[in-house]
């Protein structure tokens, strides 16, 4: 990478990458933009209803990157009904008390858990209300009360009314085709659930060396997910830790949008020299929103390395191409020629940083780094190796795409 490096800003030489660039300002925008993406996030309310000793708790806290029922701050909504969230994290898990009482403490709890939804959607503003219930039966327990069934089915009718999706999950599901039965079973009582999912939360210990490996939390979110409005569903993205299939989805798409920006942009930007600076906006604003998507505590110095990194990369890589900006200048070609290579270039660059941030966010999220690691030897390696592997790849797709 030719350039030269103080303590606050880094400058591109090369004149085939982004020339003048101001790192310091990059990573300063970048991580404006991920604060402001990240408040702009609607807060999610999800209630578990369901026996004591079905776990709730250890459901959520295998759901959610924030150990709510551990760690989160505790919030008595009614006597029966307390509420779990942390500052700064945009969900609250509203938590029942468990049914296993009296018929008139029952009867107590169900008229609380309504209360609250009613009162929750009674403000009229979406981060007030009760997004999603999950109803939680222990499935290990191979049996589900007569009671149960009949209050799910009220509950049902009542979250119709109160446009509340309830959706059953059969907890410490050890056995996957007794699960399976069960799930079956209530699917086959017409319950208007909006589905029924098996879930293992933690691997179970069979002993002499053997275990059950968890499963079906990916497949919760992914129902939890149907329920919930496009905003919600970015909420989701980021709270959850479950699905990397959830948040791979969400930040492609970023990637998609990022790209089409990116091309209309430089297509309509008449001066070279201008072209980095464009493309640098949009690709820090990209990064921010997937950031916000793997919801992690990424450093300012892991920006500004994997900026650097990659943006020196796309020069190394792409090379003399995007030299095609000085057409632009010449007389007779103008800036319509001009854009239109140029924005096959900016695509390119643009796609390839992104499908590379998204590797690396992946690789964090399901720990093969450590993000207090990130400036080991051996994670710098895994770095230059995904940058490096993800803009070769998109420039033989578009050699390719340029040969046909």
């Amino acid at each position: 990478m030719n350039g030269y490096v103080n303590s606050t800003k880094t400058v591109y030489k090369d004149n085939n990458s982004f020339a003048g660039l101001d790192l310091f300002s990059a990573v300063k925008g970048c991580f404006d933009r991920i604060a402001a993406s990240t408040n702009n996030l609607k807060h999610l309310n999800i209630m578990l209803v369901g026996k004591s000793g079905v776990g709730k708790s250890t459901l959520i806290n295998n759901l959610f990157r924030e150990k709510l029922a551990q760690t989160g701050g505790v919030r008595p909504v009614t006597n029966d009904i307390t509420g779990y969230s942390k500052p700064n994290f945009p969900l609250t898990v509203y938590d029942s008390r468990g049914f296993e009482l009296n018929k008139s403490a029952q009867k107590n709890i169900k008229k609380q858990i309504v209360s609250t939804i009613t009162k929750c959607a009674s403000t009229g503003r979406t981060e007030d209300a009760i997004h999603c219930l999950l109803y939680c039966i222990n499935s290990g327990s191979r049996r589900i009360e007569p009671d149960e069934l009949s209050w799910i089915m009220e509950l049902t009718s009542e979250s119709y009314i109160l446009k509340v999706p309830v959706i059953v999950v059969l907890t410490q599901s050890y056995s996957a085709p007794y699960a399976k039965q069960i799930s079956d079973f209530i699917k086959s009582r017409n319950l208007g659930v909006s589905a029924v999912v098996p879930v293992l939360a933690e691997d179970y210990d069979l002993g002499m060396g053997q275990a059950v490996k968890h499963y079906g939390l990916d497949n919760l979110i992914y129902e939890i997910e149907r329920t919930l409005t496009d905003e919600l569903a970015e909420t989701l993205a980021n709270v959850q830790k479950a699905s990397a299939d959830l948040k791979q989805r969400k930040a492609s798409l970023i990637v998609n949008a990022s790209t089409a920006e990116a091309a209309a942009a430089v297509a309509l930007t008449p001066l070279p020299v201008a072209d980095s600076v464009v493309l640098v906006g949009i690709q820090t604003k990209m990064l921010a929103e997937i950031t916000t998507v793997y919801g992690l505590g990424i450093s300012r110095s892991f920006i500004s390395l994997f900026l650097s990194t990659a943006l020196g990369t796309s020069g190394a890589t792409i090379g003399g191409r995007t030299l095609v900006s000085a057409l632009k200048l010449i007389p007779g070609i103008g800036t319509a020629a001009g854009g239109m290579i140029n924005a096959a270039v900016a695509s390119g660059i643009t796609t390839a940083m992104g499908n590379a941030y998204i590797q690396l966010m992946t690789m964090i999220h399901n720990g093969q780094i450590l993000p207090e690691e990130l400036d080991s030897k051996i994670n710098l390696e895994k770095l230059f190796a995904v940058i490096d592997t993800a803009f070769r790849n998109q420039t033989d797709e578009d050699d390719f795409k340029t040969a046909e």
